[in-house]
C-alpha cells in the first residue's frame, strides 16, 4: 500500500493568536534540515493562506536550503543566513520586508533568537529551552520522541499553525516548482524509464542500505530497459562507484551537483529508490513516487509526504532504535537494513508506479 501519514490532533488547547497588526506579513523562520524542512511545507502553507491580503508570506531559512522555500509559488521572499545565526545585514533585509508576526518552527533557542532580533512585534513558536524569554506567544514544548509510532511530525508543524486560525488536518501543498533545464543538460527526461537511486542519509550507516543491494537494484532496472542515474553527497561516493562500477552505463552525479540541481534531476525523473533521507522527502515534494528502505527509523513519524510513496520496512524486533550506528554483533550488524531484498524493492517500485500512471 502507498503510504499515509498519520495525523494527530492533540489534546492539549493552546488560545489563538489575535494579530492586530500584520504590517507587511508574516515571517516563517524555517527548520535547518532538508528533511525537515519539507516535512514542514503543509503548515507552512496553511499558514500563507491565513495571512491577509495583499500582506506576503516570508521564509527566514538556513541558504543551503533557501532553494527550497524559493521553489514554493506561495512564498514571496526568502532570506538566506549565510551562517548558523542571523547576520547583521540579513536583519536589515528582515525589517525592509517589515512582517509584524514572526513564527519559529525549529525546536531551539538559537531560532527563537534570530527572530527576536529582528525585532518583530508579535513573535510565536513553542516554549522550553528558554526560548519564552524571547517569544511573546508560545504552545507547550514538543517532548522528544512524544508519539514515536503513532503519528507524523507533520501533525506537531500543523498544530503550531493552528494558533493564527483553523487548518485542516492534512498534507495538502502544491508541489515545489522547478525548471526541468539542468536536468535536461544531462539528457535526463520524463517517461524514458529514468530511476534515481540516493544510497545516502546524513544520519548515519544505520539508516543506509546496502550499496550492494542498490546495485543489485540497479542491474535490475537497466535488465527492464530502465536507465539510472546516481545522486548523493560526496560522502556517498564509494557506494556510488561500487555501484556505477556494476552498472558503466549509469550517470553518476554524486557530490557533483548542487541541491537546485538535485531537485531538477528529482522532479524529471520516473521514481526514486531512497533511504529515510532529505532525496526522499525532495523527490515526494516534488510530485515523483518511489520506493524508501526504512532502518533504524520510524516511518510513521517521518514518512514522504507528496507524491505516492512505497515504505519497506524489515520486522526486525530490535527496531526502531534510532541508533547512528548498529549496536549489535557483527554477524546481526544492521539485520533491518539487509533483510529488505532488491527483489523486494523493485516489485514494489513496479506497484508505485502503476498507482501512479
Amino acid at each position: 500500500m502507498n503510504y499515509k501519514p498519520v495525523l494527530q490532533r492533540f489534546d492539549r488547547q493552546s488560545a489563538q493568536v489575535e494579530v492586530k497588526h500584520w504590517y507587511n506579513g508574516l515571517l516563517l523562520r524555517s527548520t535547518n534540515w532538508l528533511g525537515d524542512a519539507l516535512m514542514t511545507l503543509p503548515a507552512a502553507y496553511k499558514i500563507s493562506r491565513l495571512v491577509p491580503e495583499p500582506c506576503g508570506f516570508f521564509v527566514l531559512a538556513p541558504a543551503g536550503l533557501a532553494a527550497i522555500w524559493r521553489a514554493c509559488p506561495w512564498v514571496k521572499a526568502v532570506i538566506p543566513m549565510q551562517e548558523k545565526r542571523i547576520s547583521s545585514e540579513e536583519i536589515r533585509k528582515v525589517r525592509r520586508l517589515a512582517p509584524g508576526v514572526a513564527l519559529v518552527m525549529p525546536n531551539s533557542f538559537g531560532a527563537a533568537l534570530d527572530v527576536y532580533r529582528c525585532k518583530v512585534r508579535q513573535r510565536i513558536g513553542r516554549a522550553g529551552r528558554f526560548r519564552s524569554l524571547l517569544l511573546n506567544h508560545t504552545i507547550p514544548e514538543w517532548p522528544r520522541g512524544e508519539n514515536v509510532g503513532k503519528c507524523h511530525q507533520l501533525s506537531y508543524y500543523l498544530e503550531l499553525a493552528s494558533i493564527l486560525g483553523e487548518v485542516a488536518l492534512d498534507c495538502q501543498c502544491p508541489p515545489l516548482q522547478v525548471s526541468a533545464e539542468a536536468a535536461s543538460q544531462y539528457c535526463i527526461r520524463k517517461q524514458e524509464k529514468w530511476l534515481a537511486l540516493a544510497p545516502g542519509a546524513a544520519f548515519g550507516p544505520a539508516k543506509q542500505w546496502p550499496a550492494q543491494h542498490f546495485r543489485s537494484l540497479a542491474q535490475r532496472w537497466q535488465a527492464d530497459g530502465g536507465k539510472i542515474v546516481l545522486v548523493g553527497t560526496k560522502q556517498e561516493c564509494a557506494a556510488a562507484s561500487e555501484i556505477s562500477a556494476a552498472c558503466p552505463k549509469a550517470l553518476n552525479l554524486v557530490g557533483k551537483s548542487n541541491l537546485e540541481t538535485l531537485m531538477s534531476i528529482l522532479g524529471n525523473v520516473d521514481a526514486v529508490v531512497a533511504n529515510d533521507s532529505g532525496a526522499m522527502h525532495l523527490a515526494a515534494a516534488l510530485g515523483t513516487p518511489g520506493v524508501a528502505v526504512f532502518g533504524s527509523t520510524d516511518p510513521v513519524a517521518t514518512g514522504p509526504i507528496g507524491a505516492p510513496w512505497q515504505l519497506l520496512v524489515s520486522n526486525a524486533s530490535c527496531r526502531p532504535c534510532f541508533q547512528r550506528q548498529c549496536p549489535l554483533p557483527e554477524s546481526q550488524k544492521y539485520h533491518c537494513l539487509t533483510q529488505i531484498t532488491p527483489e523486494e524493492v523493485f516489485e514494489n517500485l513496479k506497484k508505485v508506479l502503476d498507482c501512479f500512471v
